[in-house]
């Protein structure tokens, strides 16, 4: 049986605890968070439904984007009191509680990412968008378990045997909700776990355990059949040392046939704003039946909270 929701979330308190007071979001993220909304419903008969917290809710609602979504659960923890564990660190885990509360299954999908065309996902038991490769030396995306798990709470409670490879979840199917519920139980209860963080690895290496390499581990414990979308792999840490990424991969074909994850780009639009202002008009004239709705949020947004509050995203 196919998924028949379109899961989001959207969570703002990883970005309080780093003192961003108020959602806000950049242009091109609206037009993104429109168009990934459409072309799920669209494309794949997905009915769209969103996580978030009463700030990202508030929000929404303010700018006119809570329409575009069938159901909104408001029910993320929304407030700096908040102690299981620092979300700043493990800015994903709203994905984990998400997908906790969900009662039918799903594809999630990334506010960044968009898939023009029709998946087929009835023949895996877990889809994913494309695997990471886990390099040695990686000191900033995946670095050795031992660093971040030091009582191997994951490994001994599953029985792994740590690889080199994660799978990257801009995009999420299982078959069975069941094992979907699992994987986040087990995911939330090592994060919860972590009473000690080595600075050295908090911008993305703690949530990149728990979300990323656990699943490729969890998976190859049950012996799941996985799909991916884009073949070969990724080599995160090629960013870093200025080499291509992707290794044996169909990429462009898929890009081409209709697949974008802006992801690492955004931290380019950041630093350029002719750039940022190119992306976002090829986001406006490449889908004009949904210019209206960019256009009228984008205005309330500018309205409402630019120069008022700062505009940051969460990057991985």
């Amino acid at each position: 049986m196919s998924p028949v929701k379109a899961l989001y979330v959207d969570w703002h308190l990883p970005r309080k605890f780093q003192g961003k007071n108020k959602p806000s979001k950049r242009p091109w993220e609206i037009a993104m968070t429109i168009r990934t909304v459409f072309f799920a419903r669209e494309m794949n008969g997905l009915s769209p439904i969103l996580y978030c917290d009463q700030d990202t809710y508030d929000y929404y609602e303010s700018v006119d984007l809570i329409k575009h979504f069938d159901e909104v659960y408001p029910i993320l923890p929304n407030d700096l009191s908040f102690n299981e564990f620092n979300p700043s660190i493990f800015w994903a885990a709203g994905k984990f509680l998400a997908i906790q509360h969900c009662k039918e299954k799903f594809l999630m999908i990334d506010l960044d990412a968009e898939v023009r065309f029709k998946l087929d996902l009835e023949k895996y038991d877990v889809f994913c968008a494309h695997r990471e490769e886990v390099s040695k030396g990686d000191l900033w995306f995946y670095p050795d378990i031992e660093y971040l798990d030091k009582q191997n709470y994951l490994g001994a409670k599953h029985n792994l045997i740590w690889s080199d490879m994660a799978y990257n979840t801009s995009l999420l199917y299982f078959k069975d909700l069941g094992l979907a519920k699992e994987y986040a139980d087990s995911a939330l209860s090592f994060i919860r776990s972590v009473r000690e963080i080595n600075p050295a690895f908090e911008k993305v290496a703690y949530i990149l355990l728990a979300e990323q390499r656990f699943l490729y581990e969890y998976c190859r414990a049950k012996d799941l059949n996985v799909g991916v979308l884009i073949e070969g792999r990724y080599v995160p840490i090629g960013l870093k040392n200025g080499v291509a990424p992707f290794i044996d991969s169909n990429l462009e074909e898929i890009a081409e046939k209709g697949f974008l994850h802006v992801w690492g780009f955004k931290n380019e639009m950041h630093k350029n704003k002719d750039i940022e202002d190119s992306f976002f008009g090829s986001l406006m004239s490449s889908r004009l039946s949904l210019r209206d709705d960019i256009v009228n949020s984008v205005s309330k947004n500018h309205e409402l909270y630019v120069d008022k509050y700062e505009i940051g995203s969460q990057e991985q």
